[in-house]
């Protein structure tokens, strides 16, 4: 089995910022994989608001796409589909609205389906924006603090 966290981590090593926003936009659209080492060994190298810069813009690029595989119907290379999981999400979509959006990155596997439902939903493009924004920012800036903290305390 391939070691994923392990490629990330190479790709970190290798191209730096530019190889962080690859596997976040990634991790974030096609690979069902943790982005989330490899942003806490970012912020061992790199400065806070850099990986947060970084993230918050490739990840929000990934989910944008999500966004509108789901707006448009299309099953695309760049977006694992999954029929039921996309479903959950519409669900959660329904009874929580667009808070979800916000809560979404925290949430494993489903949480990157929840662009395309809305997308499927037929959200508003800018408050969705607005929203993705808001919770790539968030949960970046919390894994980067958590990262520099760990970095801290093994001194």
């Amino acid at each position: 089995m391939v070691d994923l966290v392990a490629i990330g981590v190479s790709v970190l090593q290798t191209y730096g910022l530019a190889g962080l926003a690859v596997v976040a936009f990634f991790s974030a659209s096609l690979l069902p994989f943790p982005s989330e080492p490899i942003i806490v060994l970012a912020s061992k190298y790199f400065d806070f608001w850099s990986i947060v810069a970084v993230v918050t813009v490739a990840s929000t690029i990934a989910a944008y796409i999500n966004y509108y595989v789901g707006l448009k119907g299309i099953h695309s290379f760049l977006v694992k589909r999954d029929p039921q999981g996309e479903h959950k999400a519409e669900g959660w979509f329904k009874s929580w609205g667009s808070i979800v959006l916000v809560v979404s990155p925290w949430v494993p596997f489903v949480g990157d389906l929840i662009p395309v439902a809305a997308g499927t939903l037929e959200m508003d493009w800018k408050k969705f924006l607005v929203l993705i924004v808001i919770a790539r920012i968030i949960k970046t800036a919390a894994v980067v603090w958590f990262g520099q903290q760990l970095w801290i305390f093994m001194g």
